[in-house]
C-alpha cells in the first residue's frame, strides 16, 4: 500500500509546519509527516520552509540571520483555517520531533534546507536521537553532497534518504530522465521527484535497482489516482485522499 506522507504536516487542516498542523497530522492515518528544517543565528533548528519570514509572518527577514527567540515572537499570519486554530508560531525542530514523539508509529521525514556540513548534521541527528526516532526518520534534501554526508560518513540508512528532484530550473520543468537516474543508482539514494516530473519508466528502472520513490505534491484526487497507477512507495499530499 502507498505510503502517505503530510507535507508540512495536515497543512490543509491548519497552517503549514506549525504545531497545529503537524498535531493534527499525528492524530491522521499518515505514514510520516514532513517538514523542513533552517538553521538559525543562534544555532537553533527552525521548522519552515520558506528561509525567509516573508510569506508566513509578513516579516521582511531571513531565518539563518535571525535568532529563534526573535523567530518565534512574530505570528503566523498565512495558511489555511488559520482562523480556526490559537495563533500560531514558527517552531524549533526539538518542538516538531516532541510532538511525532507522541506516536508510536509516525515517521518523521525531514528536508534538510541548507548545505549543512558534518557537524551540523550530527546536532540533527543527535536531536533525532534525544526523542527516540533516529529508526524512523528519513532526510530528504535537493543537496546531494548533504544525502552523501549523512550516508557514506555518517553512515546513515541510505534506505531512508531522498534526493529531492525538482525544485531549482531547469530542473523544475524537466523530467526525471538519465542523469538523475544514474546518480541515485550509482550513490544508492531514494528519490522524491516533484510528481508531475516523474515518468513510470523512472518508476519501473529505480525499484529494479531496489530504490523507492517518493512525490510530492499531489492534492487533487486525480492526480492521486495516476500516481498510485504508477506504483510509487510514497506520496507527499496536504490531503487524505480515500
Amino acid at each position: 500500500m502507498i505510503k502517505r506522507i503530510a507535507h508540512r504536516g495536515f497543512s490543509s487542516e491548519a497552517p503549514e509546519n506549525t504545531q497545529a498542523s503537524f498535531a493534527l497530522a499525528v492524530e491522521g492515518d499518515f505514514f510520516g509527516i514532513e517538514c523542513d528544517v533552517w538553521r538559525a543565528l543562534d544555532g537553533t533548528y527552525v521548522v519552515s520552509h520558506d528561509g525567509h519570514l516573508k510569506r508566513m509572518c509578513g516579516v521582511d527577514r531571513w531565518i539563518p540571520q535571525m535568532t529563534f527567540p526573535e523567530i518565534a515572537s512574530y505570528p503566523v499570519i498565512r495558511g489555511k483555517k488559520r482562523l480556526m486554530h490559537p495563533v500560531q508560531h514558527l517552531i524549533s525542530f526539538r518542538q516538531y520531533l516532541s510532538i511525532l514523539a507522541r506516536s508510536d508509529t509516525m515517521h518523521p521525514v525531514v528536508e534538510l534546507k541548507m548545505n549543512y556540513r558534518i557537524g551540523e548534521l550530527e546536532e540533527i541527528l543527535s536531536l533525532v536521537s534525544e526523542f527516540g526516532l533516529y529508526e524512523r526518520t528519513f532526510f530528504i534534501s535537493m543537496y546531494q553532497e548533504v544525502l552523501l554526508r549523512l550516508k557514506n560518513e555518517l553512515l546513515f540508512p541510505q534506505e531512508r534518504l531522498q534526493y529531492v528532484y525538482g525544485i531549482p530550473m531547469p530542473d523544475k520543468v524537466t523530467p526525471v530522465g538519465e542523469t538523475v537516474e544514474r546518480w541515485l543508482i550509482e550513490n544508492r539514494i531514494n528519490l522524491d521527484s516533484r510528481y508531475t516530473l516523474l515518468t513510470p519508466g523512472s518508476v519501473m528502472r529505480l525499484h529494479k535497482e531496489d530504490l523507492q520513490v517518493n512525490v510530492w505534491t499531489v492534492n487533487k484526487k486525480a492526480d492521486m489516482k495516476r500516481i498510485k497507477q504508477m506504483g510509487v512507495d510514497m506520496v507527499t499530499t496536504e490531503y487524505y485522499f480515500r
